[in-house]
């Protein structure tokens, strides 16, 4: 089979994944809706392992391409910069319960897939922070490498123990998430920064009210 037929398989199958869970689909499954035959797909994937991996990248990627997009914009607003982190997180819940699923069923799976997350996830917010670096928004003392790390680890750390928090009535995951990388860049931010910040707040609060 072609290259643009082994895609197409792959982009079946993360659809499948995504919309009914990693465990509920199984090979022959993947093979019907495409109609082909479950032999033609053991004879391009080892396994459903390989298949799921394989799937689970393209939907990272897929991420990913938008969020560098994003960043040829080159912007000196810090309003940016959530934009961005924003669609670095897009598909939260789905991404929580795939991670959950994969830890539990492919746990060498889930540490492959975590490890190539975390170093592209990091390579973009340490570009980022350099960027505000530069832009004179953010302390130029501050350690990148530890700010990316804690960043990383904290927001991860909500999205997937989310079952597991007792949040105040009406604050959502999605409200904690953005309080937690608000504060965080406000402590490494230079007073032009924090202005930044607050103004983006203000906004935030004004657009909720309508």
């Amino acid at each position: 089979m072609s290259q643009m037929q082994r895609e197409r398989i792959v982009e079946q199958a993360a659809k499948m994944f995504a919309e009914q869970g990693i465990k509920s689909i199984r090979m022959d499954d993947i093979a019907s809706s495409l109609g082909v035959s479950k032999r033609t797909l053991y004879e391009m994937f080892e396994d459903k392992e390989e298949l799921l991996y394989l799937s689970i990248r393209y939907m990272q990627s897929r991420r990913m391409a938008k969020v560098e997009a994003k960043l040829r914009e080159n912007t000196e607003s810090l309003a940016y910069l959530f934009d961005c982190i924003a669609m670095m997180m897009d598909n939260r819940e789905l991404h929580r319960r795939i991670s959950q699923n994969l830890h539990k069923f492919y746990p060498a799976t889930f540490e492959r897939v975590r490890k190539e997350a975390e170093e592209q996830s990091g390579k973009i917010l340490y570009s980022l922070i350099e960027h505000y670096i530069d832009c004179g928004l953010i302390t130029p003392t501050v350690d990148v490498r530890l700010s990316v790390t804690i960043l990383y680890y904290t927001t991860n750390t909500l999205i997937t123990s989310a079952d597991n928090m007792s949040l105040p009535d009406g604050v959502t995951l999605q409200d904690a998430l953005s309080y937690t990388i608000i504060n965080f860049f406000r402590g490494i931010a230079t007073l032009k920064g924090v202005q930044q910040i607050d103004e983006y707040i203000a906004k935030c609060i004004e657009n909720n009210k309508r």
